[in-house]
């Protein structure tokens, strides 16, 4: 805070410049010219001009040197008016206090708390030397000025302070929210083509030495989906170097992709019935769902022993549905599949749509997602 408070004190508009020269001019014509004119010639009529130089000075440079502005037009103004030479009931000082306030050091605090007591004792100092009217008036008016000035600058810095830690949270808040969303990234690319591996890598060593082609078919699908999810996690990566804020997946052909997970779901050994309606324009819904699907289907193969599943996804009113139904031994809903099941809640809630895995009276798992077309944040 302090350090932006510094910053924006160099970048001073030429209004607020302008604004600092008309009160500099309007201090020194209202409370010093006519007191000094009414001097005798000679050395108190030159301190006396040279004291409002200094407090006309100090206001208009009280942004770059703040803590020195406001001892000159103090000292300055206290020198005054022992000499007669001002009537400035701390105007020019308290105009310099402001921007000391708004710095918001523990060294601006001290240097806001002396510059009050100073003024207190000065205050009281002619009090004494001067009739109670007078001394009384000028007291008050001093103390509240400055007062006035202090709290000011103190209730702005703590409002910029306030700013400042809710944009240090709001930051915060999106750095782990984007670290999550790269860890279900990366835990839905790499388990589901891991799981897709091992399968495929289970059938292909049940294959006989004579069934070469299905064989070196078997080899070939694993190469693809672990070329595939090099290529995928090499995205991650790079997103994740540039700090990209962009939605992860938000495109690409979710219609495909859903095509190939089946498949792969399908050569794993899984017999999968899909009925697959994805609206044209789905968005972010059509990104999550598909995760969903792959999540659901990675989950299937590694962990329910299911031999056949039915995959319905389509639009029903202005929600986006999938449901995907096995007949394995099921998974505890809450997450007996490790992160994925919270990973999936979690993409789900994330478009304000809703997600409950249950077991199915018939047995196995049901894992049901309603994904808003319109995403609601």
């Amino acid at each position: 805070m302090l350090r932006d408070a510094r910053e924006a004190s160099g970048r001073r508009s030429a209004a607020s410049r302008l604004v600092d020269a008309a009160v500099s001019a309007a201090v020194v014509l209202v409370f010093w010219i006519p007191p000094v004119l009414g001097l005798a010639p000679g050395g108190d009529r030159l301190l006396g001009s040279c004291l409002a130089l200094l407090v006309g000075g100090a206001v208009l440079l009280r942004w770059r040197f703040p803590a020195a502005a406001v001892s000159v037009a103090l000292a300055s103004t206290a020198v005054g008016w022992l000499l007669s030479a001002t009537t400035d009931p701390m105007v020019g000082a308290a105009w310099c206090l402001y921007p000391l306030a708004l710095r918001g050091g523990s060294r601006e605090r001290d240097v806001g708390s002396v510059v009050l007591g100073v003024l207190v004792l000065v205050s009281l100092v002619l009090g004494v030397s001067s009739s109670a009217q007078d001394a009384m008036q000028g007291v008050v008016f001093g103390l509240g000025a400055i007062g006035v000035a202090w709290l000011l600058g103190r209730a702005e810095a703590e409002r910029l302070g306030a700013v400042r830690r809710a944009e240090r949270q709001q930051a915060e808040f999106e750095h782990v929210r984007r670290e999550a969303a790269m860890a279900r990234e990366v835990h839905d690319v790499v388990g589901h083509a891991l799981s897709t591996i091992s399968a495929e890598a289970a059938v292909a060593r049940a294959v006989s030495s004579s069934e070469r082609e299905e064989l070196l078919e078997a080899l070939e699908d694993i190469e693809h989906r672990s070329r595939s999810a090099l290529v995928q996690v090499q995205d991650l990566v790079r997103a994740l170097r540039r700090r990209d804020r962009a939605p992860l997946g938000g495109g690409g052909n979710h219609a495909a992709a859903l095509r190939e997970l089946v498949a792969a779901a399908t050569v794993s050994g899984l017999e999968v019935d899909a009925h697959i309606d994805l609206p044209e324009h789905g968005g972010e819904a059509a990104f999550v769902a598909t995760r969903v699907v792959q999540e659901a289907l990675s989950n299937i193969v590694r962990h329910a022993a299911a031999e056949r599943c039915e995959l319905m996804l389509a639009p029903v009113g202005g929600e986006l549905v999938v449901r995907v139904d096995d007949d394995g031994v099921g998974i505890r809903a809450g997450g007996s599949a490790g992160s994925g099941i919270a990973g999936m809640r979690e993409r789900v809630e994330s478009v304000g749509g809703r997600l409950t895995v249950t077991r199915r009276l018939s047995g196995g798992t049901r894992v049901l997602a309603e994904l808003p077309l319109e995403v609601r944040r």
